[in-house]
């Protein structure tokens, strides 16, 4: 077995020891809990990093191509945002939802990935890496700002039924979670804008022609238009609060479905 796989089951186990843990101190809030499964998601992110880094020298190209690397990567990614928010803003419950849709993610790889698959020479290149890093860059900052806007939701509904529960105070107040999540999407529509740009013009440099009649990219559009729809929304038409966050979760629904099932099922380019 490659040193990089060995990397990834060590990682996957620790992954799930900290899921665990984020969930007691959900239930309990308890403070050692937390701060344990914090060290262990630490300790994931550097093995995460260690096995792209290995990865890189065992199959010679950027490991940011296949399924089995861009779900790592995407994984990799959330934990990074959950590392640097837990410790700026100590937000408890959003680590604990956060990793758990990056637990899910690796989970799926685990049943659905092949962890060995080498890629062709074609299916390479500076344009591709920084198309695929871009476009999971902005996939992050929807997942994050999707875990706001159901942060959102759960608050406005305690508010709206007055539970003044322990659950209610973990989280912080309804502004802050509309903040960060204008911010996030603010962020992640021109990544995903800049990637689908760039991921045109490698194709065309690689094949000679433009990529049109493909599932993904059409499913792109569409998000790109959901996020655009949700800015204006947001800021021209007076929208607020609980209709922002449904459409919200909502768009992110649809980058989900793009990702596990539309590249790999029904996409006829974007299915390695």
């Amino acid at each position: 077995m490659p040193k990089s796989l060995l990397m990834y089951d060590l990682m996957v186990f620790f992954y799930a020891i900290a899921v665990v843990l984020y969930f007691w101190d959900f239930v309990a809030h308890r403070r050692t809990l937390n701060r344990v499964a914090f060290g262990l998601l630490a300790a994931v992110w550097g093995l995460q990093t260690s096995f792209f880094l290995t990865r890189m020298t065992e199959v010679g190209y950027v490991p940011l191509v296949t399924s089995f690397e861009t779900t790592l990567f995407f994984s990799w990614l959330l934990i990074s945002f959950s590392l640097v928010i837990n410790y700026f803003y100590k937000i408890d419950l959003f680590a604990f939802f956060t990793n758990v849709i990056g637990f899910a993610m690796v989970v799926f790889d685990l049943f659905t990935g092949e962890g060995g698959v080498r890629i062709g020479e074609n299916l390479q290149g500076d344009l591709l890496v920084l198309h695929i890093t871009l476009a999971f860059l902005s996939y992050a900052a929807f997942s994050i700002s999707f875990i706001f806007s159901i942060m959102y939701l759960i608050q406005s509904k305690m508010l709206k039924e007055k539970r003044w529960n322990n659950m209610f105070r973990r989280m912080p107040a309804l502004d802050k979670l509309d903040a960060f999540t204008f911010r996030l999407i603010i962020v992640g529509f021109p990544l995903l804008l800049v990637a689908m740009i760039l991921g045109g013009n490698w194709y065309y440099m690689q094949f000679g022609s433009i990529l049109i009649l493909d599932a993904k990219p059409l499913v792109s559009v569409v998000l790109l238009g959901l996020y655009v729809a949700w800015l204006y929304l947001r800021t021209a038409s007076g929208w607020s609060g609980r209709k922002l966050a449904w459409w919200n979760v909502a768009s992110f629904g649809l980058v989900i479905i793009n990702y596990l099932f539309v590249g790999t099922y029904f996409s006829g380019f974007h299915s390695w």
